[in-house]
């Protein structure tokens, strides 16, 4: 066999092997967190508006955050994770206004995740300031905030999820 073709061959071999893992990372992003959620059933592609977790490309998305996450040094991965809990908050009213309140729980739930990683680091960093530790505290307390004005759209059965949601985030914020 030529070289050419045995390059040829191995380089295709690498390619497949790479599109497997990136399949493999899509697929992995995707699933919750810790906990059972439910995932869009009926993704859709729309341009010109804000990326929600029924986006086709979400996956995509979610798989870039964990790389900005996984690349940021740990002195500033909270505050990242805190942008990713707001992000998420707001797309729990986007999908609000398009009908799809299981979604938004199950993300309304990866928000809260994010910030209480954040809170959960922030506690164990021995060397943040006041200054970030106030920060945090007001982010708890702005996401409860916003949580509970929320929490009057969701549809009826979703509405005790939200309040658990509501519980644990009071609960963090009370024994900061």
């Amino acid at each position: 066999m030529s070289s050419k073709k045995l390059r040829l061959i191995s380089c295709t071999g690498a390619l497949l092997f790479g599109l497997a893992i990136l399949v493999t990372s899509l697929v992995a992003a995707s699933q919750p967190f810790a906990y059972e959620a439910s995932t869009a059933e009926h993704t859709t592609l729309y341009i010109g508006s804000r990326m929600l977790p029924d986006h086709a490309l979400y996956p995509v998305a979610m798989v870039f955050d964990r790389v900005v996450l996984t690349t940021t040094g740990s002195k500033q991965k909270y505050l990242k994770q805190v942008s990713l809990a707001f992000e998420r908050l707001e797309s729990v009213a986007g999908l609000l206004q398009k009908d799809k309140p299981e979604l938004a729980v199950s993300t309304l739930k990866k928000s809260q995740h994010y910030l209480l990683l954040a809170l959960d680091a922030a506690q164990a960093d021995a060397e943040i300031s006041p200054d970030k530790q106030a920060y945090l505290h007001r982010a708890l307390r702005a996401h409860i905030k916003r949580t509970r004005q929320l929490h009057a759209v969701f549809p009826a059965p979703q509405q005790q999820a939200v309040s658990d949601i509501l519980v644990e985030s009071i609960s963090r914020y009370e024994n900061i």
